[in-house]
């Protein structure tokens, strides 16, 4: 695990003023409208079976993630302590979108799968056998707006360089877990990286929608019994394609 970020960005994150939102002190780089920022997402766990696959680290995740790693170093703990409790407790963290994750993930049946009681552990008592991560590990804004997929991350040049600096790098470490994509944008990326021969088609796993709370009454419908007319502008066939083909391989097998 590299701390040689952490460690430069440390006399900023444990500052007088705590960082906020695409605080200018922790810009890394930027090319026209789009801007990288610092939040301390490097932590990789070895031993994880899925990888969960976002598309950059949310406003919230990026306070949050900050924040934790604040508290940890001014307690006097080391840089890869502070990345680890950054990474457990910014990923996927804020609501509705956990929930909105975990309810997939219960559907799908991962926690049957990995033998738990349910995916919440995964965030909790079972966070050894998950890998959270973004195609673009640190936060991207666009025109100070969150990053939704647009300028295209596998040509433009800066995010592309980020992209395969990080994201491929975690592939090739990570040779044992399965990669959730998760949404329609994600999962277009993935499909990219296959073509590309970054990743193996047998280690991704398609069809999630994204967890954000725009998607939220959409999940609630695919997780639920359905009586009602599907929601506007929600095609279920991805989902269930993605969800009975995992089940076949995974859970019922």
């Amino acid at each position: 695990m590299k701390t040689d970020l952490i460690e430069k960005y440390a006399p900023i994150l444990c500052g007088s003023t705590p960082p906020v939102v695409r605080d200018p002190r922790l810009l890394m780089d930027a090319s026209g409208d789009v801007k990288i920022y610092y939040a301390p997402f490097e932590c990789i766990n070895p031993s994880a079976r899925i990888v969960l696959v976002g598309i950059t680290p949310g406003p919230t995740q990026m306070v949050n993630a900050n924040n934790e790693a604040r508290r940890t170093l001014q307690a006097g703990k080391s840089s890869r302590e502070a990345i680890q409790a950054a990474k457990s407790v910014g990923a996927f963290s804020g609501e509705p979108l956990r929930s909105n994750l975990i309810n997939q993930l219960n559907h799908w049946g991962f926690h049957k799968w990995l033998g738990l009681t349910d995916s919440a552990d995964l965030f909790a008592t079972s966070r050894h056998l998950v890998q959270t991560t973004s195609l673009l590990r640190y936060p991207v804004f666009v025109k100070d707006d969150d990053y939704r997929g647009s300028p295209d991350m596998t040509k433009h040049l800066l995010l592309r360089k980020y992209l395969l600096d990080n994201f491929a790098a975690e592939v090739e470490e990570l040779k044992d877990a399965v990669f959730v994509g998760l949404g329609p944008q994600v999962q277009k990326v993935l499909d990219r990286l296959i073509q590309e021969r970054v990743l193996k088609p047998d280690r991704v796993i398609g069809g999630m929608l994204h967890p954000s709370g725009n998607c939220t009454y959409r999940i609630n419908y695919l997780v639920g019994d359905r009586s009602a007319p599907v929601p506007h502008a929600t095609n279920p066939v991805p989902y269930d394609q993605g969800r009975r083909a995992f089940r076949e391989r995974f859970v019922t097998a």
